[in-house]
């Protein structure tokens, strides 16, 4: 079997890699490099940027680990999530001052804030980036989905989210991937929803803290070190051995995986051992 450099077929290759013991052998993981962060969460970008969120403060390392640039903001306090789905304009939410900022691929603020006490969300808990520079925000005591266009202007308001759901969803984190938006609720599981706002279905994995969707795959971590790759249209599993089994959060891009282990930020490569 052919070593493909694409995340999704690196699943493949270690299927037929596991027929072969000798082969096996041949793969694993090799260390690129390590830096020492102060943060405990991070994303990346679609051109292998890495993002750290460290209270008020994302400082971006390009793809071979040296630092880039940082931008913090201490007026409006820590940062709560940070979506760079689209690295020319990242999407930074904070929570305490109901606040969406934007940035541009140089970590700079770019356009005007999006003031959501204006918008009658103030209690937002959650917000994401959504296709064409859209934006969800999603309030909790109301039950309440809102995406906003390129232009901040309302396009989608789903009310009382309970009903449609039938039961009051406690969600702690959502991205959109390919105009899905992914909601995970860790009792119940990951809720999808269209661009307008209509529930699809649930994805019946539940208790994640986190999780990635990249090439019609959504993939996690389990405590034993492993990753799972679940496949959105096979609804199949398949499971890669981590480089190391105690870590923080993860992130694919190719065939690499950054992720977070004490007070460090590494990163590996899985190919053909030399």
């Amino acid at each position: 079997m052919l070593v493909r450099k694409s995340l999704y077929l690196i699943f493949l290759l270690i299927a037929g890699c596991l027929c072969n013991k000798i082969s096996a052998q041949k793969y694993g993981w090799t260390p690129l490099w390590s830096i020492p962060i102060d943060g405990h969460s991070f994303t990346t970008d679609n051109l292998g940027n890495v993002y750290v969120i460290s209270g008020d403060m994302i400082k971006k390392y390009k793809e071979d680990g040296s630092f880039y640039r940082v931008y913090s903001n201490k007026r409006l306090g820590n940062i709560s999530s940070a979506d760079v789905m689209n690295p020319l304009k990242i999407v930074l939410f904070y929570k305490d001052f109901s606040r969406i900022v934007f940035l541009d691929n140089t970590v700079t603020e770019n356009g005007n804030a999006l003031l959501l006490e204006v918008r009658d969300l103030e209690l937002a808990s959650l917000a994401c980036a959504s296709f064409d520079n859209g934006i969800w925000v999603y309030d909790p005591v109301r039950f309440l989905l809102v995406r906003f266009n390129q232009q901040l202007q309302e396009t989608v308001r789903i009310t009382n989210l309970n009903q449609i759901l039938g039961y009051a969803p406690e969600p702690d984190f959502m991205n959109e991937y390919e105009s899905i938006l992914y909601i995970n609720d860790p009792s119940r599981g990951i809720l999808r929803f269209d661009i307008f706002g209509t529930y699809l279905s649930t994805i019946p994995i539940k208790n994640l803290t986190n999780f990635q969707v990249s090439d019609k795959q959504l993939f996690y971590s389990k405590e034993n070190g492993s990753l799972i790759a679940y496949g959105l249209k096979t609804l199949q599993s398949d499971t890669l051995e981590l480089p190391l089994k105690k870590h923080g959060e993860l992130r694919w891009w190719r065939d690499k995986v950054f992720l977070i282990s004490g007070d460090s930020l590494k990163a590996y490569q899985y190919g053909e051992l030399k």
